[in-house]
């Protein structure tokens, strides 16, 4: 078998169906993390006179924009993923696509030579 090339493409958009799942996950992530901070949201106390909610609130909300931040690079990776996998899938199928439409186009001229 040498000198002879096989792909699985239907394995290929197999693939990018369960990177999508883990998009879909991780575009929920953030929202559902948003919803569940809001909720705990202020509970190291008030700003202002409180020395400790001066000085862990800021810290709060800079971890939780550091998390949103990981989500939405983590999301950014699996789309980028997916189009790699869209890519790969295309370049393995287009060849035969491109021979099976030349071999059409033969067809078809040589029914119109009759």
């Amino acid at each position: 078998m040498s000198g002879q090339f096989s792909a699985n493409v239907p394995g290929i958009w197999i693939s990018s169906k369960h990177v999508e799942n883990a998009v879909k996950g991780s575009e929920e992530m953030g929202p559902r993390f948003e919803a569940n901070w809001a909720a705990t949201a202020g509970w190291w106390g008030e700003e202002g006179d409180d020395d400790f909610a001066n000085q862990v609130g800021p810290q709060c909300e800079r971890e939780k924009e550091q998390v949103l931040g990981t989500v939405d690079a983590i999301t950014g990776g699996f789309q980028a993923l997916i189009g790699a996998l869209a890519q790969s899938a295309d370049y393995v199928q287009r060849p035969q696509t491109d021979a099976i439409d030349s071999i059409a186009e033969q067809g078809s001229e040589g029914e119109a030579r009759r």
